[in-house]
């Protein structure tokens, strides 16, 4: 199981300029600013196509300070470390102070949580940052500001309709970190930057969630769209715990 890259569209147009002057390709995720998002909502989203019956899943999350997670290479690192790097807002403001590991990550993914339970996005710019409202988005963000995701419910995809229900087979009976078990149904919520059609990434919250289902999941799944598939709650008191809610 793979796992994809979460970032704003600006950011991504930032990076994108900065890795063609310097030769080097980066890999990049989700989230665009408000202005690409209204834009991008615009485009028609197509019907399930016949390759997803055997499509792409990759698998995000959220970066949280002082937690393990993993960097574009594959290497496993802490967030931890001296507070030498400023979270800014576009007015230049301090949210917090971070290591620069911690910063990158944020940058990286475009979000993060730090550990007094502030969550952060990235704002008009790969510098900048904005809190986000946790009593309306207490996981985070979607391809929307009236979008919320929601753990092991929200997928990406850049094929279908915002909103749309899917069940994926092999999600079906499989139990989650947390000790609950799926019923196979997730919800666009999310589009994703690094991928194109016929792939879903499938948001899990937490790395060490990503650690413990990357082996149990396929990296091809069997998507299949159903109206009536019914959207469960996963989230336990630990979870919240987690994510200081």
């Amino acid at each position: 199981m793979k796992f994809a890259f979460y970032i704003t569209l600006f950011s991504l147009i930032s990076i994108a300029q900065a890795a063609f002057s310097s030769g080097k390709k980066e890999i990049t995720r989700h989230h665009s600013s408000k202005n690409d998002r209204a834009k991008h909502s615009l485009a028609t989203k197509r019907s399930l196509k016949s390759c997803y019956s055997k499509a792409a899943l990759t698998m995000y999350w959220i970066p949280k300070e002082g937690e393990k997670d993993m960097l574009n290479d594959g290497k496993v690192v802490t967030l931890n470390g001296s507070k030498t790097k400023a979270l800014k807002t576009s007015s230049g403001s301090t949210i917090a102070k971070v290591s620069k590991t911690t910063f990158e990550k944020f940058q990286m993914e475009g979000t993060g949580l730090l550990k007094n339970g502030i969550m952060v996005n990235l704002d008009s710019g790969k510098d900048e940052f904005m809190k986000v409202n946790r009593k309306e988005s207490p996981y985070g963000l979607g391809n929307d500001e009236d979008n919320h995701l929601v753990p092991w419910v929200s997928v990406a995809s850049n094929d279908l309709k915002k909103g749309t229900k899917l069940y994926i087979k092999e999600l079906d009976g499989l139990k989650l970190p947390d000790g609950k078990t799926h019923n196979g149904c997730v919800r666009v919520d999310d589009e994703g930057w690094s991928f194109g059609g016929c792939q879903l990434d499938f948001f899990v919250l937490q790395f060490s969630a990503y650690q413990k289902l990357e082996d149990m999941i396929s990296d091809k799944v069997t998507v299949k769209e159903k109206k009536d598939c019914k959207i469960l709650d996963y989230v336990t008191s630990s979870v919240k715990k987690w994510a200081v809610i």
